[in-house]
């Protein structure tokens, strides 16, 4: 362990699981199979970043446990590597997830963190805050912590001129909020087969075959998908 125990941790969970599996078993099954290849398929990455030149086997700098449909991440440290190599995690398992249609929401928090891999023992604020920050946020999208947020500016990290993780109105159950999110219309932008602006029924069909027609959810749920549009679309505008 760091000697201080702070480190960057990512919380991950699929929309809409518990209905799921009420209603069919088998495809939630294989839902969370194909997450856990994304997962596998990250976990496998040598990152090398331009500026430094240095590679960084994702292995070696981010662990990551799995519980049921959650999956939890968490840094090394809390070095700008760590840092880089949490964002491009999380952001290439949402862009992996949305490729084989399943709806994620994460969470991404900086903070204590203690662990202990023999015994599965994980506990600390940090794995806190991420669980509330993704699970408050009524989307499918990547929330920050504003300490992730200020170290991302810091660092002046950026894909292509947009900054990785900006300032947003995150929505919630009650409205919405000035939070911190991770720009990840930037990633998918570059999908030849996605086009902008993009509507909700565009986004919505790939999920259809989950969740059924778009008609027939409840407005809460409708709500995560329009949200998830709107960001989508006003990120897009803004690059």
């Amino acid at each position: 362990m760091t000697q201080n125990n702070l480190r960057f941790v990512a919380h991950i969970d699929i929309l809409g699981m518990s209905e799921l599996v009420a209603r069919d078993a088998e495809l939630a099954w294989q839902v969370l199979s194909d997450l856990v290849e994304a997962r596998n398929h990250v976990n496998n990455f040598e990152l090398t970043f331009l500026d430094t030149d240095e590679r960084t086997p994702v292995r070696a700098q981010v662990h990551c446990v799995t519980f049921s449909d959650t999956i939890v991440l968490f840094s090394k440290s809390d070095t700008l590597i760590d840092l880089r190599t949490i964002l491009v995690v999380t952001t290439e398992m949402f862009n992996k997830a949305l490729s084989t249609c399943i709806p994620i929401r994460v969470g991404i928090a900086h903070g204590k963190f203690f662990f202990n891999l023999d015994d599965s023992m994980y506990a600390g604020p940090a794995l806190i805050e991420a669980y509330r920050l993704g699970e408050r946020a009524q989307w499918i999208g990547l929330a920050a912590s504003e300490a992730v947020y200020l170290r991302a500016q810091e660092a002046d990290l950026k894909s292509r001129s947009a900054n990785i993780v900006v300032e947003a109105d995150i929505p919630i159950d009650s409205g919405s909020y000035i939070g911190y999110a991770v720009n990840w219309p930037e990633i998918l932008e570059r999908h030849p087969h996605v086009t902008v602006p993009i509507t909700i029924a565009q986004f919505y069909s790939a999920f259809e075959h989950l969740f059924g027609p778009f008609s027939a959810l409840p407005a809460r749920v409708q709500a995560k998908y329009v949200n998830s549009v709107r960001f989508f679309n006003t990120r897009v505008a803004a690059t």
